[in-house]
């Protein structure tokens, strides 16, 4: 096999904006974030979704490319690794309407059952062969650690925002105090616009029991860039409830309308006016009223003015609007909607989204979610005639959201609805799949680090100095469960008093908080990581350079025959 020459890919480093909201929230280890790196995204084989074979792949997805021919976007990998790749492909200030709902600092572990595809070829060892139990989100985090978190990521939202764009924030009261106080820093209090109260559930069961009072309310904090430009954006919401017989629900008639009358209130005298002369003046029993055009005011003798408020028809139907504040006590959450629940503990109803989605952007806007969880964003985008981006840690997140946007899509097709895109494509963001055979991956870490092999131990793949060594297989970062087995191995040899260095492709954002922990819990067996992209020592062992190969295909009957003519793996070959 001819050795062709490859040119490393250069790490980029991107210049981030400095917060300069006050008042400032500070932490332990609370650290600016000045720069980020941006990692290729990589298109997955087989994951583009494009049911009318228009031929849309965007590799890498540039936004200069993508503005001509729009296909949506789902990525997989760390949320922060995704919004720095975004900023390097040129979406910095391109993105119209964020929606998240982070995890909620609430003590709780999300657990969920998933059935991934393919989930039988993988070495992930589980109770049921087809069943991968999956941490959401692991709220052992320590306070300091959630807000670094939230703060680092609150940051690269902010640049992708369009100047005008709008910002929501979900949350419950675990940490909204700290994320109100973050979203301060972040934007300006100057650009806060409102929050809304969102009813989550009624209280039932257990929580009629509950002490001061059951709790059934989230926050949706609401920020942006620029209020005035912002406020220009909003459309407001309004609901329409049938009124079956208006008379003898106390509605007046009017020439074959029905309307109520309210009090006017801060009504000013020139409005009063305007209202005269749009026939919505009442005055009560008694009373009348004459219009002074030239003063543009008007003369009330006796009774008290009123404001009309008339029923909407359609047809033979009258309906009463109603139009939507900041408090949302008609949607309420995934257990009153059984028939969109998917199995995610924090899944959000559909009309919370769209709700969102109508009154802060337009048709053709780009919405983005880097806590995409079970899809509800991009769904609710993809019905409203929205572009989208959705992003997630979690390999059963973006086969669920994947498999609600297909159904979708598909059903658009067939009603001949006029949206953005019909297609979208699946992103890989620091090539967590990458495809090494397990026993070579093992040779060339070892000979990278200096590992002494030790074939004997079933678990431990050797030493380093006086430590215990693990490699992780690199088609997965270290997970919660690589920890979990460790934990078990460890409880089988109570008289191992070794050290432990795990060696890994990319971390998950549970490792570090449950090493953390373990750390302070055990005396002996404390563990380490060497993270092979970062480390500072050991780093740069692997290189974002794809495998490429040579093929022919030949077709027989109803089968197709494909020949390997030739296969380079410059990450191979940079380690022989």
């Amino acid at each position: 096999m001819p050795k062709k020459k490859q040119s490393k890919t250069k790490e980029s480093r991107i210049k981030i904006e400095p917060p300069k909201g006050r008042p400032m929230l500070y932490w332990v280890g609370k650290k600016p974030l000045e720069y980020v790196k941006g990692f290729p995204a990589k298109l997955k084989p087989h994951e583009v979704f494009d049911p009318l074979n228009t031929g849309l792949r965007h590799e890498p997805p540039i936004f200069k490319n993508l503005e001509k021919d729009w296909q949506n976007l789902l990525f997989h990998g760390d949320n922060k690794e995704v919004l720095a790749t975004l900023l390097e492909n040129g979406f910095r200030g391109k993105v119209d309407l964020i929606y998240i709902d982070p995890p909620f600092m609430s003590g709780a572990d999300y657990i969920r059952k998933v059935e991934l595809r393919g989930i039988k070829q993988t070495q992930t060892m589980v109770d049921d062969a087809s069943l991968l139990q999956q941490t959401m989100y692991f709220d052992i985090w320590k306070n300091d650690a959630y807000l670094q978190f939230m703060y680092e990521r609150l940051i690269l939202l902010r640049e992708l925002l369009s100047n005008d764009g709008v910002f929501y924030l979900h949350c419950d009261d675990n940490a909204e105090h700290h994320l109100r106080m973050l979203m301060d820093e972040v934007f300006g209090p100057e650009n806060f616009l409102n929050w809304i109260a969102y009813r989550t559930d009624v209280s039932r069961g257990r929580k009629k029991e509950s002490k001061f009072f059951g709790n059934n309310l989230n926050m949706l904090f609401i920020y942006t860039k620029d209020k005035q430009e912002a406020n220009k954006r909003f459309n407001p919401v309004a609901e329409e409830n049938e009124i079956k017989d208006p008379l003898a629900e106390g509605y007046l008639e009017d020439k074959g309308r029905f309307f109520s009358t309210s009090d006017p209130g801060t009504y000013t005298e020139e409005s009063l006016y305007h209202l005269a002369e749009e026939g919505r003046l009442f005055i009560t029993k008694g009373g009348k009223f004459k219009i002074d055009k030239k003063k543009r005011r008007v003369i009330i003798k006796g009774g008290s003015p009123r404001v009309k408020y008339y029923l909407i028809r359609k047809g033979n139907k009258f309906f009463k609007e109603r139009i939507i504040d900041n408090v949302w006590e008609d949607l309420l959450g995934i257990a009153n909607q059984p028939g969109e629940a998917t199995g995610f503990a924090t899944q959000k109803v559909e009309g919370l989204l769209e709700r969102v989605i109508r009154s802060s952007s337009k048709e053709n806007d780009l919405v983005l979610d880097c806590f995409i969880g079970s899809g509800t964003t991009a769904v609710a985008a993809q019905n409203h005639g929205r572009r989208w981006i959705g992003c997630d840690i979690n390999k059963g997140a973006i086969q669920t959201t994947s498999k609600r946007l297909q159904k979708i899509i598909l059903d658009q097709i067939k009603e001949k609805k006029d949206v953005p895109s019909y297609s979208f494509g699946i992103y890989q963001v620091n090539d967590y799949d990458l495809k090494l055979l397990r026993t070579e991956a093992i040779e060339l870490a070892i000979e990278h680090i200096g590992i002494e092999r030790r074939k004997t131990d079933s678990f431990f793949d050797g030493t380093l100095g006086k430590e215990l060594v693990k490699i992780i297989d690199f088609n997965h970062p270290l997970t919660l469960l690589d920890l979990q087995l460790l934990e078990d191995e460890i409880k089988k040899r109570p008289d191992e008093e070794r050290n432990i260095v795990l060696v890994c492709l990319g971390k998950e954002l549970v490792a570090d908080p449950w090493i953390e922990e373990w750390n302070k819990k055990h005396p002996v067996n404390k563990v380490r990581v060497i993270e092979l992209r970062t480390d500072k020592k050991y780093g740069k062992f692997l290189l974002h350079q794809p495998a490429m190969v040579k093929v022919k295909i030949e077709r027989k009957g109803n089968k197709a025959i494909i020949d390997v003519l030739d296969f380079n793996s410059p990450t191979i070959i940079e380690r022989l």
